[in-house]
């Protein structure tokens, strides 16, 4: 699975942050470049926007802030930039799950709709015949009325589609585990080896640790953006090898 994880990044031309202390430069963590274009590219809008208010959160940047602002310096414990990490990339894990949801209910929705409206349409035909109209006539008004309509359901339909930060909001217990939770042990064995290479000390390799990095908001953003990625490319090769070895269920 890790190996079709690196192979999605290399799609977006994108190289996994290295071991965290190769990135200390003069005491100061930097990594460069960005790429935060790339790694926001693999993203829809509103799955764009909830990522947004996520490192909103858990580092404090602004959406929208200065490229002043983005270079601003502040220090974090290594423990807790591990913490933010992998709690990254279980966001990332679960946005593609639910998204996914989201979005083949509102294909359902929209199916149901269509499908109502061309049931509703087809009983048309015998009330034209009884009152003695030609076959021409019904096919061009039953046609027209059709049209009509299904423009009618669709616009009635996006505007009662709610967004997707709504529809997850309005997730119930069971179903905010069912997306949120890594669905096999190899995922989760995944993801502490890759935490534990990153941010582990250079002895242990554990993340048990107190020492307080410098760094800027814009090195932050990286990690937690790539931590997204990985979150939902971990989603994707985790689905595919299950298809093919028959993973162990977490």
């Amino acid at each position: 699975m890790y190996m079709l994880i690196l192979y999605k990044f290399s799609e977006i031309r994108v190289q996994l942050v290295p071991k965290l202390s190769r990135c200390i430069y003069n005491g100061r963590l930097e990594i460069w470049p960005s790429k935060d274009w790339e790694l926001e590219s693999i993203h829809e809008f509103e799955v764009l926007e909830m990522i947004r208010e996520h490192i909103s959160t858990v580092i404090g940047l602004r959406a929208n802030c200065s490229v002043t602002d983005s270079w601003a310096t502040t220090e974090i414990q290594r423990l807790r930039l591990g913490r933010v990490y992998v709690a990254s990339i279980l966001y990332g894990y679960f946005l593609k799950s639910a998204s996914l949801r989201y979005y083949l209910e509102e294909c359902l929705a929209s199916a149901h709709q269509d499908l109502h409206l061309t049931h509703r349409n087809s009983l048309q035909f015998p009330e034209a015949w009884s009152y003695g109209l030609k076959q021409n006539q019904v096919v061009g008004c039953v046609n027209n009325t059709q049209s009509i309509s299904l423009g009618r359901g669709t616009n009635g339909h996006e505007l009662k589609q709610e967004n997707l930060k709504c529809y997850v909001m309005g997730f119930d217990p069971e179903t905010l585990q069912r997306c949120a939770k890594l669905r096999s042990r190899e995922a989760v064995n995944l993801v502490e080896k890759h935490s534990c290479a990153l941010f582990g000390d250079g002895q242990t390799g554990l993340l048990d640790t107190d020492e307080v990095i410098l760094t800027s908001f814009s090195s932050l953003k990286r990690l937690v953006l790539e931590a997204i990625a990985f979150g939902s490319f971990l989603w994707d090769a985790e689905e595919y090898a299950d298809a093919v070895y028959k993973l162990k269920e977490n």
